[in-house]
């Protein structure tokens, strides 16, 4: 958008009433003006512009009787817009009364062998791409010389070769003003930083326990890698095994560990499965006598002689004594 000098700023007497303001389905689109004084003299000051608006209005009004001055809006050489009428109300200056409802009017502040600047030519770009936000039909940019049925100068030979060359049709740097643009860019940047905030903190959990689950698989992975490589070393080295490899091979004689100085290697293995008594089958608290061991006779076949005689009539040790027999008949 474009920032306009108000009214007040040309010092404007107010309008005598007014035809009102545009129907939008009937616009279709707004025509170039020049002042057409025939001076050489540029206008090119605001003080000068802001004059020569006055003097204007006042032709307009008082001379030919119109409400206000005859435009909408005025743009001067140093790329200055003026509100005049303003964009929505009906214009007095395209000829006739059906061409002020069908065209808005933008006058340049040109006098003769001017041409148009770049800075004129910039914010006559803006205004139009302001007159056609509010009236989206109206696309169409002529000069003053293409529609006024009776013929006219306006808006010049400059002016009609910046028309049709392109020169004041919006581009899509119109569209919006330096300051609206670096607003739509800190507008975009916030949304985009606070789009990432919120994806950050939607994903985290997720990406945490993506992240475990992956280090546990790199574990179960290496685990398997690890016993994988062992399998297929020891077939490499049964591969690599002569023919006559013996894997239990018969010890050298004089290989035999030496009781003396390995003793420990002829210990029996201790009995990995040891046999518990039970209960039932504990040891009784009175220990049993120990059974002497079987004399042996000597060579003459008498009793050794460390063993004492038994008496006729005796029991022998050990044995529980018998009853006196009974006489023989």
């Amino acid at each position: 958008m474009v920032r306009y000098l108000p009214r007040s700023a040309w010092r404007a007497r107010p309008p005598n009433g007014g035809p009102g303001t545009l129907t939008p389905s009937r616009v279709q689109g707004a025509v170039i003006h020049w002042p057409g004084t025939g001076t050489t003299t540029g206008i090119h000051s605001q003080a000068a512009v802001a004059s020569a608006l006055r003097g204007w209005q006042k032709f307009h009004m008082d001379d030919r009787g119109w409400s206000d001055i005859a435009y909408q809006v005025a743009v001067d050489q140093a790329g200055r817009a003026w509100a005049l009428r303003g964009l929505r109300v009906q214009s007095g200056a395209n000829g006739n009364a059906d061409l002020n409802e069908r065209y808005g009017a933008i006058l340049l502040v040109l006098v003769t062998g001017e041409q148009p600047t770049a800075a004129m030519k910039a914010t006559t770009r803006g205004v139009i791409a302001d007159f056609r936000r509010i009236f989206p039909r109206g696309t169409a940019i002529r000069p003053h010389s293409a529609v006024r049925p009776d013929g006219t100068d306006c808006p010049g030979p400059a002016a009609r070769a910046a028309i049709a060359r392109g020169d004041f049709t919006p581009t899509s740097e119109d569209v919006m003003t330096p300051a609206q643009m670096q607003e739509l860019k800190n507008f975009i940047e916030a949304r985009s930083q606070a789009y990432a905030l919120w994806v950050h903190k939607a994903l985290r959990r997720d990406l945490s326990a993506v992240v475990q689950a992956y280090a546990l698989d790199i574990k179960k992975y290496e685990a398997q890698t690890d016993a994988a490589d062992a399998q297929r070393a020891a077939v490499a080295v049964w591969a690599m095994a002569p023919d006559d490899f013996d894997p239990k091979p018969t010890p050298e004689p004089g290989s035999e560990p030496d009781p003396e100085t390995e003793p420990y290697l002829l210990l029996p293995d201790p009995d990995p499965m040891p046999t518990v008594a039970t209960t039932a089958e504990a040891a009784p608290d009175t220990a049993p006598e120990e059974s002497a061991p079987d004399a042996e006779p000597d060579a003459d076949g008498s009793a050794p002689a460390d063993t004492a005689p038994v008496a006729a009539g005796q029991p022998e040790s050990g044995a529980d004594p018998e009853p006196n027999p009974a006489p023989q008949q």
